[in-house]
């Protein structure tokens, strides 16, 4: 994958960007999640979004499968919306 500095994102052009988000969606669609997978092992929580994903929350996800909705306030703490539901 190409790599780009990120201080040169602000001052990319449009077809600039066009380009580098295709590039990032083609690499997020053939994701197997193998980093997500082997952090759930190691006993450690994931994050992750999906069609469903009210805006301006995440999806937390422990090692035992189950699943809670949370959201990040504006100094980076994490605030659960939701109680833990089961896998």
């Amino acid at each position: 994958m190409k790599t780009v500095p990120i201080e040169t994102l602000g001052r990319i052009s449009a077809a600039q960007e066009t380009a580098l988000l295709d590039t990032l969606d083609a690499a997020l669609s053939s994701d197997a999640g193998t980093a997500a997978h082997r952090h759930l092992a190691e006993g450690r929580p994931v994050y992750f979004r999906d069609a469903l994903t009210p805006p301006g929350h995440v999806i937390r996800k422990h090692p035992d499968g189950s699943c809670q909705l949370v959201r990040f306030t504006t100094d980076g703490s994490e605030l659960p919306v939701s109680e833990p539901a089961a896998a």
